[in-house]
């Protein structure tokens, strides 16, 4: 297992639906190939440009946040996804908050279901030899009076699997995270460690991805070599080499290739910085950018000869809780007990339901084959306890008063209101 900094870039990047998202077709080995099987609907178009917005704002924050992690990897689109079916039960200030986040402004609650339905089933369909299952649940504490509307929008748009757990059981987290296991194809086992007492509800996303290289490399040419590390000493990894044609791009900012899956249409982007000296965290957060991305990409070109391409294998898994990273993203009111307001979700006044946290785990194995790959998102629902109560059913006292001098008006006692 690969254990360098600069390396959390080159696997990052992965961002597999971004190939997709900033062209309709992607440069393959022979040109332009692996065009979409249908032309993008206008909210789908909205949809990605905001995904790619949120996808790099959060990257770079995750990497900042984290910066002390060697490897690290994310999927924004079960990030967002997750979060999505959150929105749905949101309402007033906190839908506001969670929907500029998402960077989804531009977009009605219906629209953006509908973006993710439709985005959902073309890139489960765009591409016969690549595999990307996406899986949505909401799990909830028997008695939870949900919503029914925002029941029946969860499985009409998110075709959610819905179940009511006790969730004081402790076989519960055992029955969430079989579901992980399966939809994850046993790349990831666990999200749900054990149920606090406070915890009613689980929104989960769970997304997979299987490609194989267009391109296998030949495991003979796989060698031992040495890769740089940011401290200035070397690790030996095994890595993998072909020669053949790919589509690169050199700058004075970055050094750039894709490797594309199964008929070009999904690709892995690696990238780095130009300067060997640059730190990778700095190279993030200058120049891996959207608008850079989309610019990079238009520029790339396939070279006439082979050229050479060595790339290490690794397999590693990464978790984070990413209630900060979301605050700092204008996400805050959500997260507070007394000021979320997810009522469209269950209305259980006098307390209050409040995101307590989100939670994303993602795993990758890149090889001589290609590439397999899982992401789960969970955002748990929590309920406030009862709020203070005060019942004046015995004898009382009672002052009228001026509050600023703290002049006594008027005093008195109660022992019997009916008299």
């Amino acid at each position: 297992m690969l254990t360098a900094k600069k390396w959390s870039l080159i696997v990052t990047i992965l961002i597999f639906i971004l190939a997709i998202a900033c062209n309709n077709s992607v440069v393959g080995p022979d040109g332009p190939s692996g065009e979409l099987p249908r032309d993008l609907t206008p909210q789908e178009k909205l949809l990605i440009e905001a995904d790619q917005q949120f996808s790099y704002d959060i990257f770079k924050r995750t990497v900042a946040f984290d910066s002390d992690e060697e490897n690290l990897m994310i999927s924004p689109l079960s990030i967002s996804m997750a979060l999505a079916m959150t929105l749905n039960g949101a309402q007033g200030d906190t839908y506001d908050e969670m929907r500029e986040a998402l960077y989804l402004n531009g977009l009605e609650t219906d629209e953006i279901n509908r973006a993710f339905q439709s985005l959902t089933e073309l890139l489960t369909t765009a591409d016969r030899s690549v595999t990307i299952k996406i899986a949505n649940s909401i799990w909830h504490r028997n008695g939870l009076p949900v919503e029914e509307e925002f029941l029946d929008r969860m499985r009409e748009f998110f075709d959610a699997r819905i179940e009511g757990l006790d969730f004081s059981d402790p076989s519960a987290p055992d029955v969430i995270n079989a579901w992980v296991k399966e939809n994850t194809e046993g790349l990831i086992e666990e999200i749900v460690e054990e149920i606090e007492p406070h915890i009613v509800m689980y929104l989960i996303n769970a997304l997979y991805f299987k490609g194989d290289w267009l391109r296998p490399f030949d495991t003979d040419d796989t060698r031992r070599a040495e890769f740089k590390l940011e401290t200035g000493g070397t690790v030996q990894t095994d890595m993998m080499h072909q020669e053949g044609k790919f589509a690169l791009y050199f700058s004075e900012d970055v050094q750039m290739v894709e490797i594309p899956y199964g008929d070009s249409l999904f690709s892995m982007t690696v990238l780095m910085p130009a300067d060997a000296d640059m730190p990778i965290n700095q190279f993030i957060d200058e120049h891996i950018t959207a608008g850079n991305l989309t610019s990079w990409r238009a520029n790339m070109s396939v070279d006439s000869r082979d050229i050479t391409l060595q790339l290490p294998k690794f397999e590693f898994e990464y978790e984070i809780e990413y209630n900060d990273i979301l605050k700092s993203m204008g996400i805050v009111k959500a997260f507070s007990e007394w000021e979320a307001n997810l009522k469209g979700i269950a209305d259980v006044s006098p307390q209050n339901l409040f995101i307590d946290h989100v939670k994303h785990k993602t795993f990758i194995r890149v090889d001589e084959e290609g590439t397999e790959a899982a992401a789960v998102t969970s955002v748990g629902v929590g309920i406030t306890s009862m709020p203070p109560q005060m019942i004046v059913d015995r004898p009382f006292v009672f002052i009228i008063h001026e509050r600023e001098s703290g002049t006594n008006l008027f005093m008195g006692k109660v022992s019997n209101p009916a008299l």
